[in-house]
């Protein structure tokens, strides 16, 4: 049996920050948290395994996690949504983890909260003054089995963000609309599909797209 801190927020978030976002924005400007990424996923292949490997990946770079939805429960299963996960995330994670005593990996709740984690997004972006595709976060539903996960990256698409996908989604007998997806939106919205079916190929991706944005902000 595993222990999972659970319920977050915008609201719980902001509390745990002291009321304002500052403290947060200041340690992804100093690099100790590299940016934010919001897994929201359920299972296919190997049970789990994708999601937790994807998850553990990203909080060893130093990248917090906020998670969303059916694959929530198997992180919080795998007890890396309790204070003990803090020693599987890098050193500056580790750090701001155990000032803020929270987890690395942020339990926002069921499918239907993940439409929740767009409204802390959309605050660290107006209280930085810049859109929401310029910011140093990402989106993974890195097992998705149900066409909710694919609607949640197709969101992601359209607030300007970066979403990786896995598997494969069924659409690539329209080579127009993979072009669209993964190419051209990203002129429009800002947003891009990924798609990448191991754990390490996913985080590359999601390191490097958040590392491009920090170059652009300046930090």
């Amino acid at each position: 049996m595993q222990k999972a801190i659970a319920g977050f927020s915008t609201e719980a978030v902001l509390n745990a920050l002291g009321g304002k976002l500052e403290p947060l924005l200041d340690v992804i400007k100093a690099g100790k948290i590299k940016g934010v990424t919001n897994c929201t996923t359920t299972a296919t292949g190997l049970h789990d395994y994708m999601t937790v490997n994807v998850v553990k990946e990203l909080i060893k770079r130093d990248i917090l996690v906020l998670s969303g939805g059916c694959g929530n429960h198997a992180l919080e299963v795998a007890g890396l949504c309790n204070a003990d996960a803090v020693a599987l995330a890098g050193s500056g994670l580790q750090e701001i983890c155990n000032a803020l005593g929270i987890p690395p990996v942020l339990s926002f709740g069921t499918c239907t909260d993940t439409g929740r984690i767009s409204m802390l997004v959309t605050e660290i972006a107006n209280s930085l003054g810049v859109d929401t595709s310029d910011l140093p976060v990402a989106v993974t539903a890195p097992q998705y089995l149900e066409q909710k996960a694919t609607i949640d990256a197709i969101f992601a698409l359209a607030f300007g963000l970066y979403a990786h996908l896995a598997p494969t989604p069924p659409v690539t007998g329209g080579p127009e609309l993979v072009k669209l997806l993964t190419e051209d939106l990203e002129g429009l919205t800002g947003g891009k599909i990924a798609l990448a079916d191991t754990p390490e190929s996913a985080v590359d991706g999601i390191e490097a797209h958040i590392i491009k944005k920090r170059a652009v902000l300046g930090i």
